[in-house]
């Protein structure tokens, strides 16, 4: 059938607000049962209230082992992450978001135990199960008990702790700093590992390694390994199979892999000839991230990123050389994608490909080393057939704007795609701009449902990895401290005036949206750069700084004086924190502006949006808010889901098209 022609913005897509509302899920956390091969996986579905459930993958068979009175989510460091663990006899325990408890769940009969009694204010996560005696878990505890909403950045305690599963009581193992990850035992049970780090240092840009003897719950002799503050980053220790504890540390500028052996007790580099320059771990947003797992004492399986995109290798740890395996997961670079051990010749992985939406999939390597891939599940429950994807084209732009106009800004382009329509030949697209969160996270080329629901409307669209991104090595993720709301913005008008230089959207008919850090871009370039802009869409974006330094949650309280004020003398900060805060100059704002917004956002609270709209609507702009009720940092419900999407296509078409 030859394709209808009709203006771009306007082409009737296969993706709905319905579908991806009701037909979708997130997949989150991975653990396996080694000795069965049973995976567990997590997955929140917006269909069930978006609650957290646990599934068994076996013998070709799912089933949910979590009864439905129960919510397998974590909320240490409020992102998530580190949920569940198995046990050596094969129970799992995890974190009950609903009752605060923590439990031991039999996967065979459903039967939960409680090993650790709710103590409101309390939470734990990143579990680590002994591997010799069931009797002990190691867990991160977070204590908000002293916490108020105004407090909430110092407030809260952090720490290591073990818990005893026979009798529910918890010994303090580490404390003092701020933050505290990865707890490990080594596979004999006889050391435990783990990562710390103070403010105002985030994981990605200063931690240290610790190591000490495990004995009845206490730890010994404990030894600080790698890492400095502010200057060293190490993530994803772990204990190889062969007894070596292995990490990853940036200190040549790209996150690579070491290790350290207790026999001689040195450390030891695992530089691979052609992968120097490329990154084995990521910016740990939430806990639990897994981008390489051992497949036997001499293999590891890795991703490993550049230019923000993955591909998977084996590495032989005796000879130093590596061989890329043929998958096509794009985007283990983003939390909660990654890979895990299920024996020495299968793993199991969580990522999308170009063409594919986020998946578990188990992997096989063969004796030639070609490899067997069978999907285990689906965030969707659709396919979108392959006429209708477009496909991201990696680009560089030269900086030609803002403070920084030494380097290249990195971007990936997608232009509308779909089969049955076409616009006039005379006209060009409308473009959307993607601000991604962080500021210090990352877009990749990988499919992404929500990004196809716009260039299959006739939109095209523009992610731009703009300076602080990670994906690109330490020293761009580092260029934007200081300059946050100044760099970015700047680097994301240089990816417009680029694409308009090749001739590829309308430059009357461009549209920002991002959320959080990207939400703040969005409004910030709104009014910095008031020309560029036919509309702005703002999820949970920060509006002002001052205030969203007062009511911070502590993970990042500090992070935002690193990256707005860096060096700025104390004379000047004010007037600074004033400049960066887009309520406050909302008069040069010409761009209609849609504001989304949680009203049980932790991180960035509602009050936000609600200042942002207060102080358009008193300079006489166009402002929408829309909040959504109970939903937090992103939405999980149907509901919430399904009006996002219908708002801003909405928005889209009266003010791009």
């Amino acid at each position: 059938m030859p394709s209808s022609t009709v203006p771009y913005g306007h082409w009737k897509s296969p993706l709905t607000p319905e579908l991806l509302a009701d037909s979708s899920i997130s997949l989150h956390e991975v653990v396996v049962n080694e000795s069965t091969g049973a995976i567990y996986s997590v997955e929140c579905r917006p269909t069930e209230n978006a609650r957290y459930v646990i599934v068994e993958h076996r013998n070709g068979q799912r089933r949910d082992v979590l009864l439905k009175e129960f919510s397998a989510h974590a909320t240490v460091q409020e992102l998530g992450g580190g949920s569940i663990a198995i046990n050596l006899d094969g129970h799992i325990i995890f974190f009950d978001d609903i009752s605060k408890n923590v439990y031991k769940l039999d996967p065979l009969s459903g039967q939960t135990t409680v090993i650790r009694a709710a103590v409101k204010g309390i939470r734990y996560a990143d579990f680590c199960c002994h591997p010799r005696d069931t009797r002990w878990i190691l867990a991160a505890k977070e204590d908000h008990r002293n916490a108020t909403p105004e407090t909430q950045a110092y407030d809260v305690n952090n720490l290591l702790v073990a818990i005893d599963i026979l009798t529910g009581e918890e010994t303090m193992i580490a404390e003092g700093d701020h933050f505290y990850s990865h707890p490990k035992f080594d596979p004999s049970g006889r050391y435990v590992s783990w990562i710390q780090w103070s403010h105002p240092d985030m994981p990605w840009t200063g931690t240290v390694l610790y190591f000490g003897e495990w004995q009845n719950a206490t730890l010994l002799n404990v030894t600080r390994l790698a890492g400095k503050a502010r200057e060293e980053s190490i993530a994803q220790p772990k204990w190889g199979l062969d007894g070596r504890l292995y990490f990853a540390s940036d200190k040549t500028g790209f996150w690579q892999l070491y290790s350290f052996n207790l026999v001689d007790r040195q450390l030891h580099s695992l530089s691979i000839p052609g992968l120097e320059q490329a990154d084995f771990a990521i910016a740990e947003w939430m806990l639990g991230c897994s981008t390489f797992i051992f497949l036997d004492e001499s293999t590891i399986a890795a991703a490993v990123i550049v230019n923000a995109t993955s591909k998977i290798v084996l590495i032989d740890t005796k000879t130093l050389t590596f061989r890329e395996l043929e998958l096509p997961y794009l985007d283990l670079v983003n939390p909660g994608n990654g890979i895990h051990r299920v024996s020495k010749s299968r793993f199991a992985v969580v990522g999308s490909s170009s063409t594919t939406p986020k998946e578990l999939a188990i992997v096989s390597i063969l004796p030639d080393f070609d490899v067997q891939k069978t999907v285990l599940t689906s965030i969707s429950s659709f396919e979108l057939p392959s006429e209708y994807v477009s496909q991201a084209e990696h680009l560089t732009a030269p900086q030609k704007h803002g403070p920084l106009r030494d380097g290249n800004v990195h971007l990936f382009y997608f232009p509308p795609q779909n089969p049955d329509f076409v616009a006039d030949s005379q006209t060009l697209p409308p473009l959307l701009v993607y601000a991604h969160g962080g500021p210090n996270g990352c877009t990749t080329p990988a499919l992404d449902l929500t990004i196809q629901y716009w260039t299959s409307r006739g939109f095209a669209l523009c992610a731009v990895n703009y300076t602080g991104s990670t994906g690109f090595g330490r020293d761009y993720r580092e260029r934007l401290s200081g300059y946050w709301g100044e760099v970015d913005i700047a680097d994301i008008v240089s990816a417009v005036d680029f694409l308009v230089g090749r001739g590829l959207i309308d430059e009357t008919h461009v549209g920002l949206y991002g959320r959080s850090a990207g939400g703040y871009a969005t409004l910030q370039a709104l009014h910095v750069y008031p020309d560029v802009w036919a509309a702005g869409v703002s999820w949970f974006g920060i509006s002002n700084v001052r205030a969203l330094q007062a009511d911070s949650y502590k993970f990042e309280s500090q992070d935002v004086d690193r990256l707005l004020l860096g060096e700025t003398e104390q004379q000047d900060r004010e007037k600074k924190l004033t400049t960066l805060s887009p309520c406050s100059h909302a008069e040069k704002i010409k761009a209609p502006l849609l504001l989304l917004q949680g009203t049980a956002d932790q991180v960035v609270p509602v009050e936000q949006a609600r200042m942002m709209a207060h102080a358009m609507h008193d300079q006489g702009r166009v402002a929408e808010v829309v909040e959504f009720e109970g939903e937090g940092h992103g939405w999980v419900g149907r509901e919430a889901i399904h009006q996002s999407f219908e708002r801003q296509e909405q928005w889209w078409k009266r003010y791009l098209t």
